[in-house]
């Protein structure tokens, strides 16, 4: 129960049966693909075999392990490029979601910038609501597109909502997961900091402490 986390209006709240729900339905489509592009090559192949005499007709379960077979080669082959891109230019690329950005300055100081509007946006708020800030990322007193962050999709900024300018060194808000395992947070003093996953975790666990 200690771990166990307070949930904000407006928060996005995922259950143990949406998890399931989606690793089903991601399951799924890949068995229906499968069987698809199985069946693609029993007929290409067996078109193919029409017209050269040294290729023998081939049955769907044949034709289910050569799809098997192309399948695990092609995952060989992106594996063994991942790898020599990363031995190339270590540090190079950083993860974000499901797939990888290129590190530079340019984003660097995009990130840093789109955190500092919201840092002016949520002062200029506490500052006519006698220091507190919003008690959510949905208030109308700050336009949608400061909440989003600069990745591809325009992620929310992880918010903790019933915060004052007296909290110090709580944090207001954090980069969303996508951003990788060192990501720029917001402290309510104002400070903006980049810190490590584990850390965020300790000073989020704090701040949640009665």
């Amino acid at each position: 129960m200690s771990l166990t986390f307070p949930a904000h209006a407006g928060m996005t709240v995922y259950g143990l049966r949406d998890i399931y729900r989606l690793r089903i339905e991601e399951i799924s489509f890949f068995i229906v693909l499968f069987l698809a592009c199985a069946f693609i090559l029993k007929f290409l192949w067996n078109h193919a075999a029409k017209g050269f005499a040294f290729l023998p007709q081939i049955k769907f379960v044949q034709s289910l392990c050569l799809s098997l077979i192309f399948g695990l080669l092609m995952l060989l082959v992106l594996t063994m490029i991942s790898g020599i891109r990363e031995v190339l230019t270590p540090d190079a690329w950083r993860r974000q979601g499901s797939s990888y950005r290129l590190n530079d300055a340019s984003q660097e100081t995009a990130r840093l910038r789109s955190l500092e509007h919201l840092r002016a946006a949520l002062y200029e708020y506490a500052r006519t609501h006698e220091g507190k800030f919003p008690p959510h990322d949905f208030v109308t007193e700050i336009p949608e597109k400061i909440w989003e962050s600069p990745d591809q999709l325009g992620t929310h900024y992880i918010y903790t909502g019933g915060l004052t300018t007296n909290h110090g060194a709580q944090l207001v808000a954090v980069e969303p997961l996508a951003f990788g395992e060192s990501r720029l947070v917001l402290t309510a003093a104002g400070q903006i900091e980049k810190l490590g996953d584990a850390d965020i975790n300790k000073r989020q666990q704090g701040a949640f402490k009665p």
